[in-house]
């Protein structure tokens, strides 16, 4: 079973989560991951799964609206509230071809997290562990050991986004 389901997740991301029930007609609420806002509107088929019941569905997507803080979704054969209920807590996986391909000096946060981050001399400052959205400029958080750096992620510090290689090269800092 393990295997199973790691081969079907293995090409896929997930984008959201099911947080509620909507109306009495089989909606769900949908928490997004992403603010690609095309991903969410033009969904067709999807990967539930429940990481706590370890239970997976393929689902068809019959509509999606934006709601204020969420999406509502409408699925195939889930047509009363009872049946929405038994969604909550899903985690929502799309195929990674399914992604719009980022333009050259973009990136999904997936292909950044867990990367290394060196300097130009080749010294480890550590792994991507969290990226911060700030509004001008994302932020990634570096952490080795117990030490977390900061970096911004432009063009004036960072040199190389080797995502093959799962490394990041960034120019020496007065912070760190």
């Amino acid at each position: 079973m393990i295997s199973f389901l790691s081969e079907l997740l293995k090409d896929r991301i997930a984008i959201g989560q099911i947080v509620n029930t909507h109306g009495l007609k089989g909606e769900v609420k949908l928490y997004p991951y992403t603010n690609q806002k095309t991903v969410l509107m033009n969904l067709s088929e999807v990967l539930l799964y429940d990481q706590k019941r370890k239970r997976y569905l393929l689902a068809k997507v019959k509509n999606v609206r934006k709601g204020p803080k969420t999406y509502l979704v409408k699925f195939e054969g889930i047509e009363s509230i009872e049946d929405a209920e038994k969604l909550k807590g899903y985690k929502v996986y799309v195929l990674l071809s399914e992604l719009p391909k980022p333009e050259k000096d973009e990136y999904y946060f997936y292909e950044v997290m867990g990367c290394e981050v060196v300097l130009e001399n080749g010294e480890s400052l550590g792994k991507v562990t969290d990226i911060i959205e700030t509004g001008a400029n994302d932020v990634l958080v570096v952490k080795k050991g117990k030490k977390e750096t900061l970096i911004p992620m432009i063009k004036r510090y960072v040199i190389k986004l080797d995502k093959e290689e799962r490394k990041i090269t960034v120019k020496a800092m007065e912070w760190i």
